[in-house]
């Protein structure tokens, strides 16, 4: 939507109705002001930079608002950035290579699901399989921004 003023005129015209919360920060539900239409949207801003928006029913969004029970295409992070390869969007190129979005990312996705390859990770945010493996070993390393290690070695 970005570029020409899309996204703020598409988003003037919903409210947020309700945040998912917890692990699932990027998910919510919001509601059209004009024609009461819900929307799913997943905001996915670390690797492409981009809204994902699903029309929802009636009861689906009753179920989301009464039982906080969300339909499953975009409850894990690992699926909204599939969402992206599937409709053939690119990754951003990061200027720094292990940039705190693309680590954070990683370790994300790590975390969600354990046994994901660093291939299928590498794939995901866009970078090479080392590069991958150098992002889940960021945190460890305390190596999550070319930022903070300059601000280290200054001792700042």
């Amino acid at each position: 939507m970005g570029g020409d003023g899309l996204d703020e005129r598409v988003f003037a015209t919903i409210e947020y109705v309700a945040d998912h919360g917890g692990d699932a920060w990027w998910l919510h539900l919001s509601q059209c002001r004009a024609c009461r239409q819900h929307w799913m949207i997943a905001q996915e801003e670390r690797i492409f930079d981009i809204y994902f928006m699903r029309r929802l029913t009636e009861d689906e969004a009753k179920s989301i608002i009464g039982n906080a029970n969300w339909p499953d295409e975009f409850l894990s992070y690992e699926r909204v950035l599939k969402t992206g390869h599937a409709l053939r969007f690119q990754p951003f190129i990061f200027f720094e290579p292990l940039s705190l979005s693309l680590v954070l990312t990683a370790q994300d996705l790590r975390r969600e699901r354990p046994e994901i390859s660093e291939e299928e990770i590498a794939f995901l945010l866009g970078v090479s399989p080392s590069l991958a493996k150098r992002l889940l070993a960021a945190k460890s390393s305390g190596q999550a921004s070319w930022w903070k290690r300059a601000l280290r070695h200054l001792s700042l």
